[in-house]
């Protein structure tokens, strides 16, 4: 089995500006010498593109956005596929747990999609793509990209294995990319799942079929889908990166900072859960952006303010909000301590709490987890610590018992990191195992 590219493909996003914080510049980290409270990141000179000296900071933001919409059809009621926007409604698709299926183009859809035009489904969120069952001893795919000029990354799975990743730029034609040849005889399970973040600045994906293989009916949902909304750390800023931190301090050979080349969605720790649990996740993060405001203090780059979208900077369609999760992690509020280590508990929880009434309203049965993120340090971890468990205490006195508290804890820098003080793959596996469990125990996955 192998992987290679043909023709021209599903080109990149656009550079969000290396280094003017509120721009969309990526995530700086603290690169000085002072360790981070249990051995997180320590607080010195600015190491990243968009960051604060002294400050863990994520990244500058692009303009707000919003999305598609997510078109849904009926379910039929003994198992037959879900007939979509077009889309075949042969084989054996069936949806369970309140998560209706979104079959466009031959493929089931994981994360959010705008169907509008079947032939032309788009995307651009962090680990959005498709999973089909295709027959051939070829599977190839055609993908375009509009907007943005880094290169976008995409992951491949045939079978269940991770194949090497693609990456394609907008300045490509529409381009094929193939997923698997010299394939055994009979049915492949094929997934395609954007690395990339999607925020403004980045291109967006369109997929236009299969170009070798022929599709059939994919495989069913489990039911299961997490929501997870987020920063740089949700979206999986710079975990492929590398950079040693001798006794907590600044890579001696001075780092590594944000590429896309670096981020990798499918290694995050909500992606790596949801395999773990047998779920979808669907991932809305936005590096370097809040739930107050963004690492330099603009209170318009908020994830709030995004959190209809469908095709990430995207202004239209949006999303429908039929597809609902069982669980939501809001992972938020290392960007606002960036910008303001000693933030006030008004301003904080007045907007955090005025987004969990939003996210309640769109999911009524949702388990919505509040999480403290790994990257938090000093006065900034301990006031996030207080306002986000005080502000969970009221919710549940007020009667939402299914708002909780999930300390991801601090990450040890000294063992390591990912690109400007971000988790690297390491990190993102153990906040996964502590996710994993906890949806173990409080959903019985």
């Amino acid at each position: 089995m192998s992987l290679a590219i043909a023709a021209s493909g599903c080109g990149d996003p656009a550079s969000p500006g290396a280094g003017t914080a509120g721009g969309g510049g990526h995530d700086a980290a603290q690169a000085g010498s002072a360790t981070m409270s249990q051995g997180g990141a320590s607080a010195g000179a600015t190491s990243g593109a968009g960051g604060k000296a002294g400050t863990s900071s994520t990244n500058g933001g692009g303009g707000a956005s919003s999305g598609g919409q997510q078109s849904t059809a009926g379910m039929s009621g003994d198992g037959g596929a879900t007939s979509f926007a077009g889309a075949s409604g042969s084989g054996g698709q069936s949806s369970t747990g309140g998560v209706p299926p979104v079959v466009a183009a031959g493929v089931r859809w994981v994360g959010r999609v705008d169907v509008a035009n079947a032939a032309g489904p788009r995307f651009a969120w962090s680990g959005s793509g498709f999973v089909a069952t295709v027959t051939g001893d070829t599977v190839a795919v055609k993908l375009r990209v509009e907007g943005g000029e880094d290169p976008i990354y995409l992951q491949p799975v045939v079978d269940g294995v991770a194949q090497p990743r693609v990456s394609l730029k907008s300045s490509d034609a529409d381009k094929t990319l193939t997923l698997g040849n010299a394939l055994s005889a009979g049915d492949h399970v094929v997934e395609l799942y954007r690395e990339t973040e999607g925020k403004s600045g980045y291109a967006y994906c369109t997929f236009l079929g299969f170009a070798s293989g022929t599709p059939k009916a994919p495989p069913a949902a489990s039911g299961r889908l997490i929501e997870v909304i987020g920063d740089s750390i949700s979206a999986g800023y710079g975990n492929l990166g590398s950079e040693e931190h001798p006794n907590g301090g600044a890579d001696p050979s001075g780092g590594c900072h944000f590429t896309t080349e670096t981020e990798s969605a499918y290694k995050t720790y909500g992606a790596v859960a949801a395999r773990a649990v047998q779920a979808d996740v669907s991932i809305v993060a936005a590096s370097g952006w809040g739930i107050y405001s963004d690492n330099s203090g603009n209170k318009s780059n908020v994830l709030p303010a995004v959190f209809g979208n469908t095709v990430g900077g995207l202004a239209t369609p949006a999303w429908s909000f039929a597809a609902q999760p069982q669980a939501v992690v809001i992972n938020l509020g290392t960007n606002d301590f960036s910008a303001d280590m000693n933030l006030g508990a008004a301003p904080f929880s007045d907007a955090y709490n005025a987004f969990i009434a939003t996210v309640r309203g769109k999911y009524p049965d949702a388990v919505i987890y509040c999480a403290i993120g790994p990257m938090l340090y000093s006065t900034g971890l301990t006031n996030a610590t207080k306002y986000i468990k005080d502000l969970v205490a009221a919710q549940n006195s007020a009667g939402d018992k299914k708002v909780k508290v999930l300390d991801f804890g601090s990450q040890d820098s000294t063992k390591g990191t990912g690109c400007d003080y971000h988790p690297n793959v390491a990190e993102d596996q153990r906040m996964a195992t502590l996710l994993t469990q906890e949806l173990k125990t409080t959903l019985g996955w």
